[in-house]
């Protein structure tokens, strides 16, 4: 589904993980009314490069139990590594339109965070 949510996220509705160092770059997860959004907090919130990769919450939810298990394959965001810089790609399976890139410390942090549980419903409803 690329459907964008009815409600749009603000920038306080983003959170990275806490294993992100202050003050730098990384994953932003928002979620609210069964949509996810990530973007990357390099770009200007709001800016015309501001990309947003949208999910569902049932698709976010499942992915963050795959990503746990240590399964990547079939869930809706698929992450891979460019050989080129390092850098690792983020994109909604099936959809190209949009790709967030990050480094591989923001994508340990990120990774850290789903571990932690810091991106699933229940810390935001808090």
């Amino acid at each position: 589904m690329n459907t964008a949510p009815s409600l749009a996220f603000a920038e306080i509705d983003f959170r990275k993980a806490s294993k992100s160092v202050p003050d730098k770059d990384c994953v932003c997860v928002a979620r609210r009314d069964g949509w996810v959004e990530l973007r990357d907090d390099k770009t200007v919130f709001g800016a015309s490069d501001d990309h947003r990769l949208v999910f569902t919450a049932e698709e976010f939810d499942a992915f963050l139990a795959g990503a746990r298990e240590g399964r990547t394959e079939g869930l809706c965001l698929e992450i891979t590594r460019r050989d080129a810089d390092g850098m690792h790609v983020f994109r909604r399976r099936g959809w190209a339109a949009v790709e967030l890139v990050f480094t591989e410390a923001e994508l340990l942090a990120f990774q850290d965070g789903i571990a932690n549980h810091e991106f699933d419903a229940i810390a935001y409803a808090a």
